[in-house]
């Protein structure tokens, strides 16, 4: 893939993210494509990716993910986001507590036959299940 289509891809790839549009989120990667996170391991396949995207937009129906402008070498970018929302529906066991969350992060994304054929999210988890109230930490 050319620079020109990663950025295209992107484009699609972020318009998607602010329709909250799982489908077409998961029909960007590839039909056996990988997306990683601390929230889910690895998961395998367009049907698992749209799984996930899809449990964030019900756990955050406000969900705003922005990012920088991407890195890109060669078939591979990366780039810094932000993640915030609403806590409303039902995110690791607990249901919506109405917690207004921001989160930083970050993505490696690789490409072949304009596709995304690997999608890996690093952030801090577990802050996030905090903000939420998923997790409750003990005094010190």
């Amino acid at each position: 893939m050319t620079r020109q289509d990663i950025e295209a891809l992107l484009e699609r790839h972020k318009a998607a993210f602010a329709r909250r549009d799982a489908a077409a989120l998961a029909d960007q990667h590839a039909e056996d494509g990988t997306f990683e996170s601390p929230a889910y391991g690895v998961v395998r396949g367009r049907p698992a990716i749209e799984g996930v995207y899809r449990y964030w937009f019900e756990a955050f129906p406000d969900l705003l993910l922005t990012w920088d402008s991407a890195v890109i070498d060669g078939e591979r970018a990366a780039f810094f986001w932000t993640l915030s929302g609403t806590a409303q529906g039902v995110f690791f066991g607990v249901a919506g507590t109405g917690a207004k969350v921001s989160m930083p992060g970050a993505a490696d994304y690789r490409f072949a036959d304009g596709r995304i054929t690997s999608a890996r999210h690093i952030f801090d988890f577990s802050g996030m299940l905090m903000k939420t109230g998923a997790l409750k930490a003990r005094p010190a």
